[in-house]
């Protein structure tokens, strides 16, 4: 058994996105669940001739104080978005967003280890929140997606974060805190393949040489558990934390949802999304852990 101090990352979870058939559907159901959400924006990005133009998606944003959740909808099929070709595969969670500090640096990095990346792009979108107003930039790039990806990678460097975080933003109803990672499930083989991007996209893999179970990131985690009832490794749950459950788990029932205590814990449960985003919400207290 290797018995050595893993490595400390040096990627966190900058946020995760949904691809989702109906914006105003999505905004309306985690609205009701207790989610504040930003008002809806459209994507631009700056052309290689140095022009902003349409990215072709709109979105909403749950800010939460680490991390966040993007709901979006591709609106201009023909606009080039680079996961306009995932409508065909499924709707759910696609986006693996990993925050860097500095996105350029990290983009050399990952060239210089001859990874495939695209380049780096610069996109926008416009911000209004009554502490501020403004336009949100960040500098990217990505992993090119596939459709046999589990999830689209792609590197985030925000270059106005003083934009994003608005305090009114932060107020969820229910009680909500921070984004805590994402599990996947799949065959042994599909997960190991998937483990080995992972580390290559900046997470730190399980100590003891499996490629399976938590992979750490600087502020949440990404969990690979094997699920031989399912084809190809794609996102099963979204994981987050909260000051308290009574309010979510209560309007999630209002809603119709399936809720079910977690297994050995007082103070988790699980939320069925499947049918609207194709995946399970665990909420815990904060402070615990799954």
């Amino acid at each position: 058994m290797n018995t050595s101090k893993p490595k400390a990352p040096t990627i966190g979870l900058d946020h995760v996105g949904f691809i989702i058939p109906d914006l105003a559907q999505s905004h309306a159901l985690f609205n009701h669940l207790g989610f504040i959400l930003t008002t809806r924006a459209d994507h631009t990005r700056t052309n290689p001739q140095g022009q902003v133009v349409s990215a072709g998606s709109s979105q909403h944003s749950i800010m939460l104080k680490s991390g966040y959740i993007e709901l979006m909808q591709i609106t201009d099929p023909l606009a080039g978005h680079q996961l306009t070709p995932a409508l065909e595969v499924r709707y759910g969670l696609h986006v693996l967003a990993l925050a860097t500090p500095d996105a350029g640096a990290w983009h050399a990095d990952c060239l210089q280890r001859q990874l495939r990346v695209g380049p780096l792009l610069d996109w926008s979108r416009p911000v209004k929140t009554p502490e501020c107003e403004g336009l949100a930039r960040f500098c990217f790039f990505d992993a090119p997606w596939q459709a046999e990806d589990p999830s689209y990678i792609c590197w985030v460097q925000h270059l106005t974060p003083e934009l994003v975080r608005s305090p009114s933003l932060l107020e969820h109803p229910n009680q909500a805190q921070a984004l805590l990672g994402v599990t996947y499930g799949g065959p042994l083989d599909g997960l190991q393949g998937w483990g080995q991007r992972l580390q290559a996209a900046g997470a730190t893999p399980p100590n003891d040489g499996s490629n399976l179970g938590l992979w750490r990131l600087t502020d949440a985690g990404l969990t690979l558990n094997v699920d031989p009832n399912i084809q190809t490794v794609h996102p099963m749950v979204l994981t987050m934390s909260f000051d308290n459950l009574n309010v979510i788990v209560q309007r999630a029932q209002a809603l119709g949802l399936p809720c079910q205590a977690l297994q050995g814990m007082e103070t988790g449960c699980r939320i069925d999304l499947r049918q609207s985003c194709g995946i399970y919400l665990d909420a815990l207290v904060s402070g615990s852990s799954a």
